[in-house]
């Protein structure tokens, strides 16, 4: 079952990162194929599904299979299976069951400075990169927006070879907005976030970084030392000017994949030393709480039928 459901998940990443594609050519001001050339032809697959997906074609039928897609990510998110028993013709007999996500924040560790509930916990291991993700249109657009975001302070429409091949190969989930720019970058550092609920509106923000020194980046030694500091002077770092935080949900404690949450940061309120690492803490308030991303995505006529039950 194991080798089935990646099997699976590596299909669906491939056919996410294509439509990405369509999507990405849809939103320009001029949509064209992907692969076009000066000279104007018309292919033999043209009209077909996969046709249209490899040349970033906008059809009915690609908007379809992307909703199908989503739907099937949303309506399979939570659920494991594993294999009870066989039956009389050898077939396994599976069990699929719904994972209990708020089960495992029993299991996180807080402080005691804070009494606030865990509502969930995020996980800021690195997502990996393309090339043509790293110099697409949407880096330069980045740019061009007031509030800077991280890693959005190489100037507009270029990059240096220390970026292109250090920070710009990996995406952080967690996004931190900014008006100035900071001498270090918490969410570079930052191995997780924990989000804990003050009333329905109110939250504390929990940036969970290592006491220790990153053997693989030099300038950890200097964050760390920076941190001692804000401890005593939080108003002369500047990496605590934060204006905004925002993630999309993926593989975290307490919720359900793909959701966007967005907070503004009201106040820095402290730094305190907790089980091995160093504990930042805000209070923000609630700007976003769970949109679902896919639902731009849906397709009515499509949903109807699955709600229906029709034949495709």
């Amino acid at each position: 079952m194991k080798k089935i459901k990646k099997w699976f998940d590596e299909k669906i990443t491939i056919l996410s990162l294509t439509m990405s594609n369509v999507e990405k050519n849809a939103l320009g001001q001029v949509s064209e194929p992907l692969n076009s050339d000066v000279g104007q032809f018309r292919r033999i697959t043209q009209g077909q599904l996969a046709d249209s997906l490899i040349n970033g074609e906008v059809t009915q039928e690609v908007l379809d299979l992307k909703w199908r897609t989503y739907k099937i990510l949303r309506e399979t998110d939570g659920l494991t299976s594993e294999i009870t028993g066989y039956d009389e013709s050898g077939m396994p007999i599976v069990l699929t069951k719904k994972i209990d996500k708020n089960k495992a924040l029993k299991k996180v560790k807080l402080d005691n400075h804070d009494s606030y509930e865990l509502e969930m916990v995020i996980d800021n291991s690195p997502i990996a990169l393309s090339v043509n993700d790293v110099m697409s249109s949407n880096y330069i657009e980045a740019n061009e927006k007031p509030i800077i975001t991280s890693g959005d302070t190489a100037s507009l429409g270029e990059i240096s070879g220390e970026k292109y091949f250090g920070t710009y190969r990996t995406h952080l989930p967690i996004r931190i907005f900014r008006e100035t720019i900071p001498k270090f970058d918490i969410e570079t550092y930052v191995k997780k976030l924990n989000i804990r609920t003050i009333d329905e509106d109110t939250k504390l923000l929990e940036f969970c970084v290592s006491k220790y020194p990153d053997p693989d980046n030099k300038r950890s030694i200097l964050f760390l030392k920076e941190i001692e500091k804000a401890k005593t002077k939080p108003r002369s770092c500047s990496m605590l000017e934060i204006k905004k935080v925002s993630f999309i949900t993926y593989k975290c404690l307490g919720v359900s994949n793909f959701l966007e949450f967005e907070y503004d940061i009201t106040s820095f309120d402290k730094i305190i030393e907790f089980n091995g690492t160093y504990v930042i803490k805000f209070i923000a308030k609630v700007n976003k709480n769970g949109d679902d991303v896919f639902e731009k995505h849906k397709q009515k006529d499509l949903d109807e039928k699955y709600q229906q039950k029709l034949k495709k």
